[in-house]
């Protein structure tokens, strides 16, 4: 049998790995046009030194460039509230992953699912939730701390650098989890169990064995987490709104609505930025380059289990904590806002109602369609993207010959980008040509497409680099034909992924405010967009109402695939 194995392998590359592969030459055209296009507008407007507001440009040098040396603070307060944000939210999703998966703690699956919700709640619920909290006036915890103590300070401010390095920490905690959780439950314990052997204690073994042993998987996740603090903008903007706290995105954002905007200074300030995430995309595909990840094979990790003794309650309670100020809080805040009649907060019942709700689902029209435009805009960016990243991975990982690493950069290239600046970039495109389309559904969706193309084609290829080769080997070693073995072998493997794909494009989606602030109209209004004009104009119970509907079509799509997904793995191997 193994003998057939290895002559089927090889009889399956028989084609010259000098040549492209067709799929993969056509693929990386169409991605290079799609993609490559936007990029060079942004670049020529950040060195057009002519008319600011001519497009597209004609003169060209380095004035714009040059001139962000007078705005060096937008910057360094980008970086710094990135650094720290980074630093605290590795810290709590490190900690918080091995309590989850290394330790014998109780509820780890109620724990889990708590730990989870807040990112696909998405940054705004977070961001309003915590204005309301902390800011230093009228937010509900410094005005509890003023009544008990007397005191005419501020117990927080939520407004400050510091106060925005924590929402955007907590905001991001999941990712941390996920990423370094993950690979937690597929290391091997043998070294662990040796270094027990040997006299060391759980404390010694976690220095010297465990933390080395994912030291790939934790310094990944910090430059992911480090390059989603960098483009990070509905937190900076709203929370720092009031102390006029810039960073480099909520600067681009006001160069963008000045009159007259200064599109070039802007995107001269958005090609910095890009220049430092994709430093850190860069370093980030060097850390994983040529290391395997097929783990779906004859053996399968238990990782030991630590009993932590005296230590569980310390561990429960940082458990309860984070659940405590990245969902309960928040979530609580929005609706206890939600429910009143005027903008001041009340704790009295005579001053609850329900009409809120009632203005934005039935009353208002463009809080309905955001709501309705947004689902749909979740369903389809789900479908496609889903459809796109798993031909792009597979072309990939199972295709032979040249240009698989240029397709794979190709698809990763947006992850580079903030998505504000995409999201523009894509805007003057859609404006170039010969067609309208700027203003319509399909703007909003390819423009999600193209920004999630990297989260999606990432999920489905952990998915196909985890099946290995030899299961489509054997099936055909068997007499399946490809169709059978596509049906029969390979989908109910990929399932599990497709779905839980599926569920993340649709909730970043949903949730999604960058992508789509330039590209949806008052014709195709959509959640994120609606929700930030809502807090401009529409007052805090009105937009609390409108962040609780979003939050409930999250977390619904969550309740609904976990139901569906429960219970289903893969083909045992």
């Amino acid at each position: 049998m193994q003998h057939d194995i290895t002559e089927a392998r090889q009889s399956a590359r028989i084609l010259p790995r000098e040549r492209i592969h067709p799929g993969v030459a056509i693929a990386s055209v169409v991605l290079a046009l799609v993609l490559g296009y936007p990029i060079f507008l942004l670049v020529t407007t950040a060195l057009n030194v002519g008319d600011p507001l001519e497009f597209p440009a004609r003169v060209f040098g380095t004035a714009n460039i040059i001139e962000l040396a007078e705005h060096t603070r937008w910057i360094t307060n980008t970086l710094f509230v990135a650094t720290g944000a980074t630093i605290l939210a590795l810290a709590l999703g490190v900690t918080l992953a091995w309590i989850l998966h290394r330790t014998m703690a109780p509820a780890q699956r109620l724990f889990e699912l708590l730990i989870a919700i807040p990112y696909p709640l998405g940054p705004l619920v977070c961001a309003l939730a915590w204005l309301e909290l902390g800011a230093p006036q009228g937010g509900v915890i410094n005005r509890a701390y003023r009544a008990m103590t007397g005191s005419t300070t501020s117990l927080i401010d939520i407004t400050s650098p510091w106060g925005i390095i924590f929402v955007l920490a907590i905001s991001e905690v999941p990712v941390a989890v996920l990423m370094i959780g993950a690979a937690m439950q597929r290391m091997d314990p043998a070294l662990e169990e040796s270094s027990a052997v040997f006299g060391a204690n759980t404390l010694r073994t976690a220095m010297r064995v465990t933390i080395p042993l994912m030291a790939p998987a934790i310094l990944s996740a910090t430059l992911f987490l480090f390059t989603s603090m960098l483009g990070a903008f509905a937190i900076p903007a709203i929370l720092g709104a009031s102390t006029q706290f810039y960073v480099a995105t909520t600067a681009i954002f006001v160069l963008f609505q000045g009159y007259p905007p200064n599109y070039p200074l802007a995107a001269a300030l958005g090609l910095v930025l890009v220049f430092i995430t994709a430093a850190g995309v860069w370093a980030n595909n060097r850390i994983l380059r040529g290391r395997s990840f097929a783990v779906v094979g004859g053996k399968n990790y238990r990782p030991r289990l630590v009993n932590t003794g005296r230590w569980t309650p310390v561990l429960v309670a940082i458990e309860i904590f984070y659940v405590l100020v990245a969902l309960v809080l928040p979530i609580g805040m929005l609706i206890f806002a939600a429910i009143q009649k005027t903008t001041e907060l009340r704790w009295s019942p005579e001053f609850w109602s329900l009409e809120n709700f009632h203005y934005i689902l039935i009353e208002f029209s463009t809080t309905r369609w955001a709501i309705l435009n947004s689902v749909g805009l979740g369903i389809f960016t789900g479908i496609f993207g889903v459809l796109i990243a798993t031909l792009l991975a597979w072309m990939v990982h199972r295709s032979y010959g040249r240009g698989r690493g240029l397709l794979e950069q190709l698809a990763m290239s947006p992850q580079a980008f903030p998505r504000l600046i995409f999201a523009f970039a894509l805007l003057w495109t859609l404006l170039s040509l010969p067609f309208k389309i700027y203003g319509t559904f399909a703007a909003v969706l390819i423009a999600y497409l193209c920004v999630f193309m990297p989260l999606a084609y990432r999920s489905m290829s952990g998915v196909i680099v985890q099946i290995h080769p030899s299961l489509e080997e054997a099936s055909r070693v068997a007499g399946a034909g490809w169709a059978r073995t596509i049906s029969r072998i390979v989908l109910p493997l990929l399932r599990p992924g497709i779905v839980a794909t599926w569920a993340l494009l649709f909730m970043v989606s949903v949730r999604e405010v960058s992508a789509s602030i330039f590209l949806a109209s008052s014709a195709i209004p959509v959640l994120g967009p609606a929700i930030l004009n809502f807090w401009d104009s529409g007052g805090l119970p009105k937009v609390s109402a409108l962040t609780l509907v979003q939050a409930f079509i999250i977390i619904v799509c969550m309740i609904i695939v976990r139901r569906i997904t429960q219970g289903r793995t893969a083909i045992a191997v």
